[in-house]
């Protein structure tokens, strides 16, 4: 075959590779966009899914709905807060690690900082599943609390199952 045909062959090939690329890397950025326009990406859907459940699974009425969205929202922007700093300081322990020479002190300096943000989520979660069951009537409180200790016993399991291993952002 000609060495001309091949190049161009080859040319054209790699401009369609790109282009593919390219194309879709530009839907994920239009759709992680999305995600994050006007807010979190917490809040754009999954506290409506989780008022929803409870709506249903509770039978709320429409004033308890009304107010477990609300809850769920503010719920939401509070745990995206942590989470970002707790972004921001695992990136900050990965940068001592990295060093020639790591950088143990700043390092669990920002580890200490992560453990604070994660109990600081623990009593988010607390306060607004407290601020939730208030609502609710004798009956919802016992649905409520079954519905809370199997989404905790369900936790617990699939943490078993990384057989001992520390977490993500342990050291």
């Amino acid at each position: 075959m000609n060495t001309r045909l091949t190049n161009t062959i080859l040319i054209v090939m790699l401009v369609l590779n790109l282009a593919f690329i390219g194309t879709w890397w530009m839907s994920k950025m239009k759709q992680h966009n999305k995600m994050h326009h006007a807010g979190d990406f917490h809040t754009m859907g999954m506290h409506d899914k989780g008022g929803m459940f409870l709506t249903r699974q509770l039978n709320l009425d429409s004033n308890q709905s009304v107010k477990v969205e609300k809850i769920f929202q503010e719920h939401a922007v509070k745990m995206h807060k942590y989470e970002m700093e707790i972004n921001c300081l695992q990136r900050d322990i990965f940068a001592c690690m990295s060093q020639d020479s790591p950088d143990s002190v700043h390092a669990f300096m920002y580890a200490d900082s992560v453990g604070i943000l994660r109990m600081a989520t623990q009593k988010e979660f607390f306060r607004s599943s407290i601020a939730i069951r208030q609502l609710c009537t004798p009956e919802q409180k016992k649905k409520y609390d079954d519905l809370m200790q199997n989404m905790t016993r369900r936790m617990n399991h699939s943490w078993e199952n990384h057989s001992g291993a520390g977490h993500h952002d342990s050291l």
